[in-house]
């Protein structure tokens, strides 16, 4: 209330106690409008700023790409602004966790696949199911499959926005070059499968000009589930049991799977070596695995002539695997009403459509959509390599305590890279110091 209406209001009052004083009548024109002034002042009363805090791992143009959706946004909250944080994905959880714990955490917040079990249990997001019941935001057009992750007790507790298919980037310069059949060939014929992929692999490797026929890792060396976890599908293996109580991936096929691996680094030699950073986009890469946000900077690539495939088979299938990002409101935010809103706000159908430049949608509709399959090299290889792979797509592994698990398994994988030890003996020593972290 601001000064001169509060003194206005003291007039009103005192004037109508003189009134009542002397007999006059309160129910005329005059004193009913002054009964009614608190209501008044209610009804123009100003929103409060808020300012919401929102965390990504992504990048400077998937920045840009928020800020201008949080632009409009603001044009019809004026009262809310958002800022933005970038945190480093190999850090990210770790860094969440001691924000959270400090009570300095962001209201908005992108997890992935293997962050999500642990805000979960640790009851720190907020209920979000009061969205299935919006009808403006058509919360029936999210795949029911992609919700999975961020529901417990049947309450959601975020919104996947992000849900890409692993798939095979191939340099068709080189396969053409070569005269070979193109994985997207092979696979329409029913022969794509690891057995095919060595032998490309092999005719389009040259080690001595640092020119490889494949490379499986992505995001640096340390993000060992990304490289591996397609291969273990593939061979039947799991890391853990479906409990998460048991480290099952010392098995005749996990062995299979890491020799596979191995093998195609220091045996075969079409895979780069630890530590090397040689890229797709150089030109040195014929089959590069990525997710579909690698799309972005392949489109830049004007030296060659490239395409997408899906993986080649296994003896258990193909073993795609689903990356996995949802956008969850912090249980601890000052302003959960608002977050909630904002996290409605981006993942609408209108502002999921355009981070599908960058993302694979989980809303069926833009998923399906032209301007969706016209974003790769073309109509069809968008099917092949993304549409039809994610009936069968699972996503990488979760368990609440994956921080210890991640950095347990980067250190005993070191092993396999200095080839200090069997691919055997690697799987047994993972076991016995992961197992413990799953009791």
């Amino acid at each position: 209330m601001n000064k001169k209406f509060g003194l206005l209001m003291g007039t009103l009052l005192v004037t109508t106690s003189v009134l009542a004083a002397c007999g006059t009548k309160t129910d005329t024109p005059a004193a009913a409008g002054a009964t009614k002034a608190p209501s008044s002042s209610t009804e123009v009363k100003e929103q409060k700023p808020v300012t919401l805090k929102f965390s990504i791992w992504g990048n400077d143009t998937h920045k840009k790409m928020y800020e201008d959706m949080i632009a409009k946004y603001k044009e019809k909250n004026p009262n809310i602004s958002v800022e933005i944080t970038i945190i480093p994905f190999a850090d990210y959880q770790q860094k969440l966790s001691i924000m959270q714990a400090s009570n300095s955490a962001p209201d908005v917040a992108w997890l992935a696949e293997r962050m999500i079990p642990q805000f979960i249990q640790g009851s720190q997001l907020l209920d979000v199911t009061s969205l299935k019941s919006d009808a403006a935001y058509k919360f029936d057009e999210v795949f029911p499959t992609t919700l999975e992750l961020l529901t417990k007790d049947s309450k959601i507790y975020g919104i996947p926005f992000s849900t890409p298919t692993s798939m095979i980037y191939y340099n068709k310069t080189m396969f053409k070059a070569k005269g070979l059949a193109t994985p997207t060939e092979l696979y329409k014929q029913g022969k794509w499968n690891y057995e095919e992929f060595l032998k490309a692999a092999k005719a389009l490797a040259d080690p001595g000009k640092g020119v490889y026929g494949t490379n499986f890792v992505r995001n640096g060396w340390t993000n060992w589930p990304d490289a591996l976890q397609t291969v273990f599908n593939s061979y039947g293996a799991e890391l853990l049991s479906k409990d998460g109580t048991k480290f099952t991936l010392n098995s005749k096929e996990g062995e299979q799977a890491l020799q596979l691996y191995s093998d195609m680094i220091f045996k075969d030699k079409v895979h780069p070596k630890p530590g090397d950073q040689t890229t797709f986009d150089t030109g040195k890469i014929a089959m590069q695995k990525e997710l579909f946000s690698y799309m972005g900077k392949a489109k830049a690539i004007k030296d060659f002539e490239w395409d997408i495939a899906p993986l080649p088979q296994g003896p258990k299938g193909a073993g795609t695997t689903m990356g996995y990002a949802g956008v969850v409101v912090m249980k601890d935010s000052k302003f959960p009403k608002e977050a909630t809103d904002f996290l409605k706000y981006i993942t609408n159908n209108e502002n999921m459509n355009i981070t599908s430049q960058y993302f694979v949608p989980s809303r069926k509709s833009i998923l399906e959509s032209e301007s969706f399959l016209k974003q790769g090299p073309s109509t069809e290889s968008v099917k092949l390599a993304v549409i039809d792979q994610m009936v069968g797509a699972t996503t990488l592994p979760a368990h609440k305590n994956w921080q210890q698990i991640d950095t347990k398994m980067q250190t005993i994988l070191d092993l396999l890279y200095a080839q200090s030890g069997k691919v055997k003996d690697v799987l047994t020593k993972a076991e016995s110091e992961v197992s413990p972290l799953l009791k």
